[in-house]
């Protein structure tokens, strides 16, 4: 079993963990102080989200979106983290759906995709891969933090598919920084290859029997940049792999990145790759290249091969990244809470501002259109002409439509006389 306890320092002391019985059997890689749990649940000890009504703030946000197609950023954050129950899953993602077809999306708060991922791993667990992965509908983009607790929680529910989908996201992101998330992404993606299943790939559209023509503005090109449009498994896979290890020139990093580029196709990069362990003498591990395809195992000759624990190497490094960033990760996320609430409370009040200028902006227009009625009432027969002059000004003379040059009536022959039949 491996559990990593980090000290938390004496300024954070919100973050406190306690022995959970349950968890003891769990194999798990991050502490339950790392979690932060109970500095996340602090946020319900607020006034405002205590006092929320989920069904009547659901159904007022609603029926906005329905009459304008305009929904508040601010109000979809304290749904989100109001939600205590796996009730309100559905309604969560509604609006958070909502939320990105609107103009305020792009002032979405940073605790908003928080909150929507804790929920979902809290109470839907295997919807949340799907969710993560549909950033044009959602918008829920993973931090480290995040992600890293995603990966954990997911390997002790020995789901690496779903881990790999997680490291797939900083692979799209080109962000590979944090020492605990590469470390645990490749050992998810290492895991997935030795057992590839629970990744679902969206199967082709099914091509009609007889040919239909179909009018369109303009036909659009087939294009892949070869990164967003990818959806093979493997494809995905093999370059999380390359470029999380493209810096490093150790046994493992170098293994995983010749099985990335081999599992993603590409060649000329393995070749490039290959002569760099050559040049630099470099030993890869057997267990890694040998699931290299078999087309490709030509351009292994030359490389100098060696048997490990490939397995116990992950992990060890999992073990050494969490022990290393573990403390300043809780420190920091607990910062992070106390700013998102003081965040929210900042966007709540500009928001009550802004509503009340606009409130008193229409009720100046509202009695500036009074008073004229007024007026125009009081002084009518003093302004008659002026008034009527106003109102021939109004009329709106559309140019007559010219429909040719009108014909001649025809002339009636009156000695014609009919035929007999």
């Amino acid at each position: 079993m491996f559990r990593f306890f980090s000290t938390v320092p004496r300024k954070v002391h919100l973050c406190k963990w306690h022995r959970n019985s349950t968890l003891n059997n769990l194999r798990t890689f991050l502490s339950q102080a790392y979690y932060c749990d109970e500095v996340w649940d602090r946020r319900l000890n607020s006034p405002l989200l205590q006092k929320v009504n989920l069904d009547e703030l659901y159904y007022e946000l609603d029926q906005r979106y329905q009459k304008t197609r305009q929904i508040s950023a601010v109000d979809v954050d304290i749904f989100t983290n109001a939600v205590k129950t796996s009730s309100y899953m559905d309604e969560m993602l509604d609006l958070t759906h909502k939320l990105r077809l609107s103009a305020d999306s792009c002032n979405t708060l940073d605790s908003t995709p928080h909150a929507v991922v804790r929920n979902l791993m809290k109470y839907d667990p295997t919807e949340l891969p799907n969710i993560v992965d549909d950033r044009l509908n959602f918008g829920i983009f993973l931090d480290y933090h995040t992600a890293n607790l995603l990966l954990d929680k997911y390997w002790k529910d020995k789901n690496y598919a779903a881990g790999a989908r997680v490291a797939q996201q900083f692979m799209l992101q080109e962000e590979m920084e944090h020492p605990a998330t590469k470390a645990l992404s490749l050992l998810h993606c290492y895991n997935y290859l030795l057992k590839p299943e629970g990744w679902s790939v969206p199967e082709p559209p099914t091509e009609p029997e007889e040919e239909v023509k179909i009018r369109v503005k303009y036909l659009r090109n087939p294009y892949d940049d070869d990164h967003f449009d990818l959806r093979e498994p493997n494809k995905i896979v093999g370059k999380s792999l390359a470029m999380f290890t493209k810096q490093s020139k150790d046994p493992l990093n170098k293994s995983l990145n010749l099985l990335g580029w081999a599992l993603y196709e590409k060649p000329d990069k393995l070749k490039r790759s290959l002569e760099e362990c050559k040049s630099n003498n470099i030993e890869v591990y057997k267990e890694i290249v040998d699931q290299i395809p078999e087309s490709l195992r030509d351009e292994l000759q030359g490389v100098k091969t060696e048997s490990a624990n490939v397995q116990q190497i992950l992990e060890d490094n999992v073990k050494t990244a969490v022990q290393k960033t573990s403390e300043s990760d809780i420190a920091e996320q607990c910062k992070t809470f106390e700013k998102w609430e003081t965040e929210r409370q900042a966007a709540l009040q500009e928001q009550k501002q802004r509503l009340s200028v606009a409130q008193r902006l229409s009720n100046i227009e509202g009695l500036k259109k009074e008073l004229e009625e007024k007026e125009t009432k009081l002084w009518f027969f003093e302004n008659e002409e002026k008034i009527e002059l106003g109102i021939e000004a109004k009329k709106v003379y559309y140019p007559k439509r010219w429909f040719g040059n009108k014909k001649k009536p025809r002339k009636v022959d009156e000695g014609y006389v009919p035929p007999e039949i």
